[in-house]
């Protein structure tokens, strides 16, 4: 039975300082034996498909400064399951946008000298019978891991949803699952993230934490007050 800490979207190198050592305080209080990062390892703005900052760095930059994020949660955590996220995607969705074929890409983990288990985009991975995805696909909106955990009849943990934090359980006669949303690790004040100022409502900083399949918990990282 596994003791799984999951870490949420980190977008490096727009991840927030700090993350990884908050993420490692948690890993040692519940005594974690995997680790499961649920996606959007990295941002790569540079290369996405939304309107962007014109003062943001080019392509070549950004992946240098991101390989050094990654790098960070590396050591800390040397072996993780990684979730193909929409964002860590992008240099795949590039190379089909542009006509080529993805196997001319390197893989996820030569391309961010990682040595984690690397799961393809849309894929689940369950550990003690619950599903591990990014959560961008399935059901969205306002408590999207409690629905995508009914619609699947599995308990469910995802990310993506950088507002979204938190347990919320469900049961029938027959069994009860819940379904977990992790937060993130990003820093607000990187130009990648500027799109959200015009929200109010804003990212929820921790990570989640799974024990034996049978308890959930969300982890918040509670920064001081400014």
């Amino acid at each position: 039975m596994a003791r799984v800490l999951v870490i949420g979207d980190t977008h490096a190198p727009g991840m927030k300082t700090g993350y990884v050592r908050f993420l490692q305080r948690i890993a040692d209080n519940y005594d974690i034996n995997r680790v499961v990062h649920i996606g959007d390892l990295v941002d790569w703005a540079s290369i996405s498909y939304h309107e962007k900052s014109p003062a943001l760095r080019n392509a070549t930059l950004e992946y240098e400064r991101a390989k050094k994020q990654v790098a960070t949660l590396t050591r800390a955590f040397p072996k993780a399951d990684w979730m193909i996220g929409n964002h860590d995607a992008l240099s795949e969705r590039q190379a089909i946008t542009a006509g080529l074929p993805p196997d001319l890409l390197k893989d996820y983990a030569d391309m961010w000298d990682v040595d984690w288990t690397v799961h393809p985009r849309f894929s689940k991975l369950q550990i003690d019978g619950v599903n591990y995805l990014h959560g961008d696909c399935g059901r969205g909106g306002q408590d999207a891991a409690f629905r995508q955990a009914k619609d699947n009849f599995r308990s469910t943990v995802i990310g993506h949803y950088h507002g979204q934090a938190g347990v919320r359980w469900w049961a029938n006669p027959e069994f009860r699952v819940f379904g977990m949303s992790v937060g993130c690790g990003i820093d607000v004040n990187k130009l990648q993230f500027d799109y959200g100022r015009k929200f109010a409502h804003k990212p929820i900083l921790g990570c989640g934490v799974v024990l034996n399949g049978k308890q959930a918990y969300f982890e918040p990282w509670l920064l001081r007050s400014r």
